[in-house]
């Protein structure tokens, strides 16, 4: 399978106004999971959000002058698997346990390969691979780590601003403790499941949420989950900009990044933490991530986020029509950078669809008691390394996708 992505684009710009529109439906929270950290046991808690944290209510002026740097790198607890990434049969356990209806989906996935998927036409010099296996009706999606890619040594400025995004997850949550200095542990998680259209495509998708911000006062909002209120929260850090050129690389780069992160799990708010090149958080502020395209573009650095849709739309059917012409069968999509290319063949002797059809016949998932299902944490793949900040410095990528300085490629 080939598909050319720079014909793609070509024939998309030529189209202008006439392009197709792809829609995508707002997603809908179906079921969540927690992690425990690895004190605890690292297992995944089915049904249970007790590692959603909650954001601080005083969090858009507390945190002015807060020193990111306090407590590293001793007070941090780092995963102990660093290319430890949460496999694709994890999101089949938790829709078994919660009795999500999976009938009419047609890609199971976390958000990790959707971002780097419809990131291509606003990024085609990043490289990425997924693998994949048609089952059934579906088509399921793996994260894998690319080739080469290490993790960040201690001491060094990425591994520095990894740590950073973690910090300020601590500290812009319910954690007063971290203002001395407190434990920052990277290990645990809590992730939503959400169902949406993408184009031709229904799309079951977990990913990890940063923070939940309660409900104004005012605002009743009712035990069912009836209401329309979405409290989650993407967490992020940047370097403040110096000068125009920094602030169009801002947008440039990560708006786009953002906002498709966000917008795909239904995540209306972004709190950034906005730090000086020391580390020292000088501002706080809340976006409206539907408003992030406008805003671009009202400052004059504007990104075309309905050719992310159309792009995602188009790559899923090639994906989809070339796996399900072998069924069963491991698939690896790659994109090349130097061809403008997504290239997909299948791994011999691959593993992926045991994996996936072992989840789907109810096996290797241990179910729990009161607080949840179980699962032991584990499994293949890896998640993708960091980035390049809007001031030209290397930002660390935080793993867990939460508030990473650097996120387009979160764990999860």
């Amino acid at each position: 399978m080939e598909f050319s992505v720079s014909d793609w684009l070509r024939a998309d710009q030529a189209a202008g106004p006439n392009a197709p529109h792809v829609a995508m439906s707002m997603p809908h929270q179906v079921f969540c999971w927690s992690r425990q950290s690895e004190a605890e046991g690292g297992q995944y808690l089915y049904g249970d959000a007790g590692a959603l944290r909650t954001l601080r209510p005083d969090v858009d002026t507390g945190l002015a002058g807060a020193d990111l740097n306090v407590g590293y790198p001793e007070a941090w607890v780092r995963k102990s698997d660093p290319d430890d990434a949460v496999p694709v049969e994890v999101i089949v356990y938790g829709a078994q346990y919660g009795g999500v209806p999976m009938d009419r989906t047609s890609v199971v996935t976390f958000r990790n390969n959707l971002n780097k998927l419809l990131l291509t036409p606003l990024q085609p010099k990043d490289p990425w691979v997924i693998d994949a296996v048609w089952c059934g009706s579906c088509l399921y999606l793996d994260i894998v780590k690319r080739p080469g890619q290490q993790q960040h040594t201690p001491g060094t400025d990425p591994d520095r601003f990894t740590y950073y995004g973690y910090k300020f997850e601590a500290l812009a949550t319910e954690a007063p403790d971290q203002q001395s200095g407190g434990v920052v542990d990277s290990t645990g998680e809590f992730a939503i499941m959400v169902q949406m259209r993408l184009g031709r495509h229904c799309v079951t998708m977990a990913a990890e949420t940063d923070a939940w911000d309660p409900p104004p006062p005012g605002l009743a909002v009712p035990e069912d989950g009836s209401a329309d209120y979405v409290g989650y929260v993407e967490l992020k850090t940047f370097v403040i900009p110096l000068g125009e050129r920094a602030h169009e690389r801002l947008l440039r780069d990560k708006y786009p990044r953002w906002w498709l992160q966000s917008y795909l799990a239904g995540v209306p708010t972004l709190v950034l933490g906005g730090r000086d090149r020391g580390g020292v958080i000088t501002e706080v502020s809340r976006l409206p991530v539907t408003r992030l395209p406008a805003m671009a573009a009202e400052a004059g650095v504007p990104f075309d986020a309905a050719r992310m849709l159309r792009f995602g739309d188009a790559a899923l059917d090639r994906m989809c029509e070339a796996a399900a012409s072998r069924p069963g069968e491991h698939w690896r999509f790659e994109y090349d950078p130097a061809r403008c290319v997504i290239t997909g063949a299948v791994v011999p002797e691959g593993k992926l669809p045991e994996r996936v059809m072992l989840a789907l016949s109810g096996g290797g998932g241990d179910g729990g008691d009161g607080g949840g299902g179980e699962v032991e944490a584990g499994g293949a793949g890896g998640e993708e390394g960091g980035g390049e900040e809007g001031d030209g410095q290397h930002e660390g990528q935080h793993e867990g996708g939460g508030g990473g300085e650097y996120d387009e490629d979160e764990g999860y």
